[in-house]
C-alpha cells in the first residue's frame, strides 16, 4: 500500500498569512511519500471574496518556549538520501541496565532492539500529524491555526520502523550516542523496560544523515515548493536564508521484551518547527511566520 503524509510544513504558515492578510487564496499541496522523496503542486493564487483584513501587529520576537532555536548539533552536510555504508554498531555486551546507566550503555540496548525488531519485518504502525502553533510576526493566530487543522493530516498504515525509503529500507539501526541528548532506561517490572531517546537538535535535517534523521523521517525538500509562490518575495536574502525547518525536542519511546529484545510498543514523535522571514506577500512586507507540527508514527498499529 503506498504511503504517504499530506503537509504544508513550512509554506502553511505563509499561504494562510496570504489568505488572512491578503484577499487571496493560494491552492497547494504538498505530499511527502514515505516510500522516496516529496513533491508539491504548483501554487496558483486565484481571487478570493473581499475582506478586510485586521492590520498585523508590529514584529516581535514569540514568547513561545517550543519554537526554541536548535541547539549546536551538526546540520545536514550532504545531500545524499543513502548512507555511503553501514555504520558500526555499538554492542550492549550483556550489560544489565537501571535508570542510572550511562547513556552509551542505554542507547546500545536501543540499537540491538532496533535491529532485532524492525529485520523481524513484523513490527508495523501508523502515523498522526497535528499543528501545534502558528504565529505571524511572532503573534499567535488562532483564526490561521483553526483554518489550518483541515489541511494538515496523515494517512500512513503498515509501515516499518522509522527511517527509510525505497532504496533504503535502513534495517540496521543508524543512531548512536553522539546523536542522543538524554536518554532514559526503566524496568517496567513485567519482563519488559522502556527505552526513551531525545537526540540533539538540528537545522534543515536530512534522512540518514544526522541526529535526526538517523530516527525520522524527517520533513524536506520545501524549497522547490516556497519558490513555486510567485508572489512571494524577500526583503532580503534568499530562500535557503529565510526558509528554516528546526528539529527540537524529537524523542523516541520504546516498550520492549527483555528476553527477545522485540518491540512491543513504540512512539516516534517528531517536532518540526518551520521558521520563515523577511517575506514580502504583496502590499505586504518583511513578515515572519512560524509553523510548529507533531508528526506522530506509532507502533503497533
Amino acid at each position: 500500500m503506498k504511503k504517504t503524509i499530506r503537509i504544508l510544513a513550512v509554506v502553511l504558515c505563509l499561504v494562510l498569512a496570504v489568505s488572512a492578510l491578503s484577499g487571496c487564496t493560494i491552492k497547494l499541496n504538498i505530499t511527502v511519500n514515505h516510500q522516496g522523496g516529496s513533491s508539491a503542486s504548483s501554487a496558483t493564487p486565484v481571487a478570493a471574496p473581499s475582506q478586510t483584513p485586521a492590520p498585523t501587529p508590529a514584529p516581535s520576537a514569540p514568547e513561545s518556549t517550543t519554537a526554541a532555536p536548535a541547539s549546536s548539533a551538526a546540520a545536514a552536510n550532504s545531500g545524499e538520501e543513502k548512507p555511503s555504508e553501514t555504520p558500526k554498531q555499538e554492542a550492549s555486551a550483556g550489560k544489565e541496565l537501571s535508570p542510572t546507566s550511562p547513556k552509551e550503555d542505554i542507547v546500545a540496548e536501543y540499537v540491538e532492539v532496533y535491529n532485532t525488531t524492525k529485520k523481524a519485518g513484523t513490527f508495523k504502525g501508523h502515523d498522526e500529524m497535528t499543528l501545534v502553533e502558528v504565529l505571524i510576526d511572532g503573534k499567535d493566530n488562532s483564526m490561521i491555526k483553526n483554518a489550518a487543522k483541515g489541511m494538515v493530516k496523515a494517512e500512513g498504515t503498515d509501515m516499518p520502523l522509522p527511517p527509510y525509503s525505497d532504496d533504503n529500507p535502513c534495517n540496521e539501526c543508524l543512531t548512536t550516542a553522539a546523536d542522543i541528548a538524554t536518554a532514559t532506561y526503566n524496568d517496567n517490572g513485567d519482563g519488559t523496560a522502556t527505552i526513551k531517546l531525545v537526540p540533539i537538535a538540528t537545522t534543515n535535517s536530512k534522512k540518514f544523515s544526522d541526529a535526526q534523521g538517523n530516527m525520522f523521517n524527517v520533513m524536506e525538500d520545501v524549497k522547490p515548493t516556497v519558490e513555486s509562490i510567485s508572489i512571494l518575495k524577500w526583503s532580503e536574502g534568499t530562500t535557503d536564508d529565510n526558509v528554516v525547518l528546526k528539529c527540537d525536542g524529537s524523542y523516541a519511546e520504546v516498550t520492549y521484551d527483555k528476553a527477545t529484545k522485540m518491540m512491543t510498543k513504540a512512539d516516534y514523535t517528531l517536532i518540526t518547527i518551520a521558521e520563515v522571514q523577511h517575506a514580502n506577500i504583496l502590499i505586504f512586507k518583511d513578515k515572519s511566520a512560524t509553523a510548529k507540527f507533531d508528526y506522530k508514527m506509532l507502533y503497533p498499529g
